[in-house]
């Protein structure tokens, strides 16, 4: 009776012995799976698909793919570039403001990463493409400017330097443009006074732009509007010192002889 009990007690061990190496055998299988499935993500591999992706212009499957290197991708190694692509497909895709976005968040992530400087300089470019017209496309232009300043700012010796100062200069003369013609706009409303205040304000603060020969003649008959003779002849002069061989230039001799005339 005690033998039985004692082979029941045996057997009974047994089964849960069994049942406890067969469930570590699983669970070591469930392991070893998991361990070779994250050492057959090449993201490398995946991060090239990507690339041709974007190639052929399918940018919303280029995006699935570089969402998974960065979910999967341990090294570390390729997980920036994937988000760096991301923004590059919304560029190339033309959606400029998701690839700002893009770009801006991988600046705030890595912002000493070797391609920062070509992030820094993305994130300028996609507030450079959208402008358009100059009634439209202050903002944009403000915005271009503050990151390409940005971009010299943090990173001075960055491959685009020449590039960069050729699209500041663009973003400059637009900003100009865009005072003068709000100026413009002021004085032929007969609001002389705040004509003024936006001629000065570009010449001031865009000066050699597109835009500053007319600012000083506009900003000459402004202050002569308003009856400030000694600004408007400094401004009239100014031009005239500056710009002497423009029809403008023989505009404001004219002027400025009428108030010459005017005092006789």
């Amino acid at each position: 009776m005690i033998i039985q009990k004692q082979y029941k007690s045996i057997k009974s061990l047994k089964k849960i012995l069994i049942t406890l190496i067969a469930l570590t055998l699983v669970f070591a299988c469930s392991k070893k799976d998991a361990v070779k499935k994250t050492s057959l993500f090449e993201a490398e591999s995946v991060f090239q698909q990507a690339n041709d992706k974007i190639k052929k212009g399918r940018y919303e499957d280029a995006r699935e793919i570089l969402e998974s290197i960065i979910t999967q991708d341990t090294s570390g190694k390729f997980s920036p570039l994937a988000r760096i692509r991301i923004g590059d497909t919304y560029f190339e895709d033309e959606q400029y403001e998701e690839a700002a976005a893009e770009y801006r968040h991988f600046l705030q992530i890595h912002p000493h990463h070797k391609y920062s400087s070509y992030t820094q300089y993305q994130l300028a470019m996609s507030y450079f493409k959208q402008i358009g017209t100059v009634d439209v496309s202050y903002s944009f232009a403000r915005k271009a400017l503050d990151e390409f300043e940005q971009l010299l700012k943090i990173y001075p010796r960055n491959p685009y330097l020449s590039v960069v100062e050729n699209r500041i200069k663009a973003c400059k003369n637009i900003l100009a443009e865009y005072e003068f013609y709000v100026g413009k706009f002021y004085f032929k409303k007969g609001s002389y006074g705040a004509a003024a205040g936006r001629f000065s304000h570009l010449i001031q603060n865009y000066p050699d732009s597109k835009k500053e020969l007319e600012s000083l003649y506009y900003l000459g008959l402004s202050y002569n509007e308003i009856g400030d003779k000694d600004k408007s002849l400094k401004a009239l002069k100014t031009l005239i010192d500056k710009y002497p061989d423009t029809r403008l230039s023989r505009e404001a001799k004219e002027t400025i002889a009428s108030f010459n005339e005017k005092e006789k």
